[in-house]
C-alpha cells in the first residue's frame, strides 16, 4: 500500500480520537495526547510472555503500544469497532490484537480469563458506579493494572479527605458521561477497597496516574460479595 493509499484509508474515518504512527511518518490525525499518559504509564519495554487488556481502548492506541512491546492483547469497548479508528489502525498496522465489543459491567474472568496487565484508562469519572467497575476490573486483573482518570482538588483540609463530586447531567465539561470527580485521596481509598495498591501515583494537573498491584484482602472480598449479592452474610441464611 502506497502512502497515499494510506491517507485515503485514514481519511475514512470520520473522527479519530488517538494520533497513532500507521506507517514511518504517517500519524492519524487524533486529539488526545496519549503520549503523554503513555510516558506516566511507564510500561515495561518487553512484554513478552504478558497478556494485557485495553478497557475503552477507542481507536486502540495503547493497545497497539503494549502488541509492539510483545504482549498478547485484548482490546474492549463499547462501541463497535466500526464506530471508531480502530479497525482502520489495526489494518494498516498489521495487528493481530483481539477486539471485543462489550459494556464493562458484562465482562467476566470466566469468560476472558485474567491478564497480566490491565489498563483502565480514561474511565472511571464516566461510569455511574466506579466501585463496582473496580470490582469487574480487579477480578480480571493478575498482576498489574494501571488507572488514568480525572481528579479534583477540593481544597488543602479536605484533601485528606476521600471525597468524590457528583456531575449532573451535563455539568462538567458539557459532557452528560461525566458522572464522577474523586481526589486522588478517594481513588487510593477505592482501591484497597477493590484489592489493590496503588505502588505508583503521577499527576499532572486534573490528570493521574495509579500504576497498581492487585493484592488479597479477605475482608474486602468478602464485604464486596455482600454488597453485590454474591454471598449472604456469615450465619445468615439457609
Amino acid at each position: 500500500m502506497t502512502d497515499d493509499e494510506v491517507r485515503a484509508r485514514i481519511a475514512t474515518v470520520p473522527h479519530w480520537y488517538h494520533s497513532i504512527e500507521v506507517r514511518p511518518g504517517i500519524f492519524t490525525p487524533g486529539t488526545n495526547d496519549a503520549r503523554t499518559v503513555l510516558a506516566m504509564l511507564d510500561f515495561p519495554d518487553d512484554c513478552r510472555g504478558t497478556r494485557a487488556l485495553d478497557l475503552g481502548t477507542r481507536d486502540g492506541f495503547f493497545s497497539f503500544e503494549l502488541e509492539r512491546r510483545g504482549a498478547e492483547v485484548v482490546a474492549v469497548d463499547y462501541v463497535a469497532m466500526a464506530d471508531s479508528g480502530f479497525g482502520v489502525a489495526s489494518e494498516l498496522l498489521g495487528s493481530r490484537v483481539t477486539y471485543l465489543q462489550r459494556n464493562l459491567y458484562e465482562l467476566r474472568a470466566t469468560e476472558l480469563g485474567t491478564f497480566d496487565i490491565v489498563l483502565f484508562l480514561g474511565m472511571l469519572y464516566h461510569l455511574p458506579d466506579p466501585l463496582g467497575a473496580l470490582r469487574v476490573v480487579r477480578n480480571l486483573t493478575r498482576q498489574r493494572m494501571y488507572l488514568e482518570t480525572l481528579v479534583l482538588d477540593f481544597g488543602r483540609e479536605m484533601d485528606d479527605l476521600p471525597l468524590m463530586r457528583f456531575f449532573a447531567g451535563s455539568s462538567w465539561a458539557g459532557d452528560p458521561t461525566n458522572y464522577w470527580g474523586p481526589n486522588v485521596r478517594c481513588v487510593e481509598e477505592m482501591l484497597g477497597e477493590t484489592e489493590f495498591a496503588a505502588r505508583r501515583v503521577v499527576r499532572i494537573g486534573d490528570r493521574c496516574v495509579f500504576d497498581c498491584e492487585a493484592i488479597a484482602s479477605r475482608a474486602a472480598a468478602y464485604y464486596m460479595e455482600i454488597a453485590t449479592e454474591q454471598r449472604a452474610p456469615e450465619g445468615v441464611g439457609s
